[in-house]
């Protein structure tokens, strides 16, 4: 008796999950939107959350009530959804969990970034999740045994159901996938790459992303004496050449950047000095090949040379009274730690030796650390000012450089690989003690000169970017790209044969599927120019699917169908990029990609359908 009164499906029940699953996507890729433009601090509680957890209970609150009415109308408890849709709600029960972990792992560990934030383990159980909440149309499906003979209106739910699964799957991978990461164009251009310009608490806490500079290097940030202002350098990498950019000044939350230099030049590290009038930083000059001390007001304009580079000179911090600033030059040989007066005179050296650099003047005027490879890391020491009493501050395994002091003195920040050979943002107290990693991220690349810090020491702005750089060696840009070939076929073949061998995949649903994974991954970092190559890959497979008919039974076609369309998606691919900006890659390295690619596919088709003599005969 049950058994009749078990919930049944329909197209209408379908349609309204597809569709309620489509804006739970959309809430995830918002979150992720958010978090790559630097609109989020970091944090749980965000408003991007907040309509991914709204979006998280409509879904749930309508599978409830569905259940409920079956469970009322004498359908047994677990039987109260149509077939398919039981784990859906589970997924929903399972994604509280997950969201209720994710808060208690942001707060033991920190906030993650990049890819640690992609494979995170409660994010993944989030992924989970939302992977058996839209796979509920999907699975739908498979239990309608009529579903080749219902029309494309009734099929659509599922073939949606599996474009949104992609999705899923695309966004955790993200970090591997051709369409965000583009290594195999003429100057590559990478998703979190070149760096931007972040800031967090004293603590490490509420790191924000300040910057989106859109294919720009934003660097070397530093604060105004007030606190108002941001002034930092934003250059255009050109591989083989000096990069070519300008000081900017911006609000303190990002806003209004404002360019504060008439000549494109390449510029290093500027400072403001303690009353706020002027800025110093490095300024490279052509002409010596050599890098020159300038100075410039603090509205902008035409800098003014301190030193005339005929020696590599570069600043590093001023003096408390702004009447002096420290820096480091090879002009004696090696590199050692100068002061000098802002109108040039009284030049002195204050060490000696091995190379020493870096240079961080204490707000009390008396004390400067730096750092020394005279033990043979880099290691950070204090001295007078005058030079005299030097004194290693802390001992690490590793290297340990550009040290800042916070302006009450009490701490100072500097970067280390001591941990694993990757460059970190840490702090110490004054004395050394009590080292600790702020940044805690095995994905962030650091690339700020010195750390600055927000007056009154209440937070540190750096800069960093969270994959390797587009200049990355081309070793690293190849075995990324092809890397990513070979993962992404796999993961689209893998579904697209699962949903062939469910007879879940009309013709049109290539195009779907194809298109909309790429308009989403777009979406994350304004890049729109790869969207035709796929939806005309998309086109190209559906009118295959119709040609060839491939199925279990229609083994050849089948083959022939898993090799065709992972090689017209990269035939597409890297036409696309031809079009847009060239291929960097040999034509060894693309094509023999495509190849790969094909060869994937066929692989995984021999998955889906085995060859006839390896068949169970019973």
């Amino acid at each position: 008796m049950s058994a009749t009164r078990a919930a049944a499906g329909s197209t209408r029940f379908d349609w309204t999950m597809a569709g309620l699953s489509t804006a739970l996507v959309g809430g995830f890729y918002l979150d992720l939107w958010a978090h790559a433009h630097g609109r989020t601090d970091n944090t749980f509680f965000t408003p991007w959350h907040a309509v991914l957890y709204s979006m998280l209970v409509v879904v749930g609150v309508f599978l409830s009530i569905a259940a409920w009415r079956s469970w009322k109308g004498g359908a047994p408890w677990y039987r109260s959804l149509p077939p398919g849709y039981g784990l859906s709600l589970l997924g929903v029960a399972l994604f509280v969990v997950g969201g209720v972990a994710d808060l208690i792992w942001h707060q033991l560990f920190g906030v993650e970034f990049s890819i640690d934030a992609l494979l995170s383990p409660t994010h993944l159980i989030l992924a989970f999740a939302g992977a058996l909440i839209v796979t509920g149309p999907l699975r739908a499906a498979w239990h309608d045994r009529l579903r080749n003979t219902r029309s494309r209106r009734a099929q659509a739910p599922a073939v949606l159901s599996l474009a949104l699964l992609l999705s899923l799957l695309t966004a955790m991978t993200q970090f591997i996938h051709p369409l965000v990461d583009t290594w195999a164009r003429t100057s590559p251009v990478a998703s979190t790459t070149p760096s931007e310009i972040y800031v967090m608490g004293a603590d490490g806490t509420h790191q924000t992303r300040l910057t989106i500079s859109r294919g720009d290097a934003d660097n070397d940030p530093a604060f105004s004496p007030d606190g108002r202002w941001i002034v930092f350098t934003r250059s255009r990498l050109r591989p083989g050449r000096d990069p070519v950019g300008d000081l900017y000044r911006m609000q303190a939350d990002g806003s209004a950047p404002t360019r504060l230099t008439r000549s494109p030049g390449w510029y290093a590290g500027p400072g403001w000095s303690p009353d706020g009038q002027s800025i110093a930083f490095s300024l490279w000059r052509p002409d010596t090949r050599k890098w020159a001390i300038a100075i410039l007001g603090a509205s902008g304009g035409d800098p003014r040379l301190l030193t005339e580079g005929r020696a590599n000179d570069n600043f590093d911090g001023w003096s408390p009274d702004g009447s002096r600033v420290v820096f480091h030059s090879d002009r004696d040989g090696s590199d050692q730690v100068y002061v000098i007066a802002i109108d040039g005179r009284g030049l002195v050296r204050l060490t000696s030796g091995t190379s020493n650099w870096g240079g961080s003047w204490a707000a009390d005027g008396k004390t400067i650390a730096f750092n020394s490879n005279r033990t043979g890391h880099l290691q950070i020491f204090s001295m007078s000012t005058d030079g005299r009493n030097e004194r290693r501050l802390m001992t690490s395994n590793g290297d340990d450089w550009l040290p800042s002091w916070s302006p009450d003195r009490r701490q100072i920040a500097f970067y280390s690989n001591r941990d694993d050979g990757h460059e970190q943002l840490y702090v110490a107290n004054a004395d050394g003690s009590g080292q600790r990693n702020l940044t805690q991220s095995s994905s962030m690349f650091i690339a700020s000169w010195t750390a600055g810090w927000m007056p009154g020491g209440r937070g540190i702005i750096y800069a960093a970017h969270g994959s390797p750089p587009a200049e990355a060696t081309p070793f690293v840009r190849q075995a990324l790209g092809a890397a990513g070939i070979i993962v992404q076929t796999a993961l689209l073949m893998g579904l697209v044969l699962l949903a062939l061998r469910g007879g879940t995949l009309p013709v049109g649903s290539l195009t779907l599927i194809l298109g909309l994974n790429a308009v989403l991954l777009s979406v994350l970092n304004d890049r729109y120019v790869l969207i035709p190559g796929a939806i005309l890959a998309g086109v190209l497979g559906d009118f295959l699917l119709w040609r060839l008919r491939p199925s279990i039974e229609r083994a050849d076609a089948l083959r022939l169908f898993s090799v065709a369309v992972p090689v017209i998606v990269y035939s597409c691919y890297f036409l696309t990029l031809q079009l847009t900006g060239g291929i960097g890659w040999s034509i060894h390295l693309w094509l023999g990609s495509i190849v790969v690619a094909g060869f994937v596919g066929l692989l995984l088709s021999f998955l889906v359908a085995p060859p006839a003599g390896l068949t169970n005969p019973g």
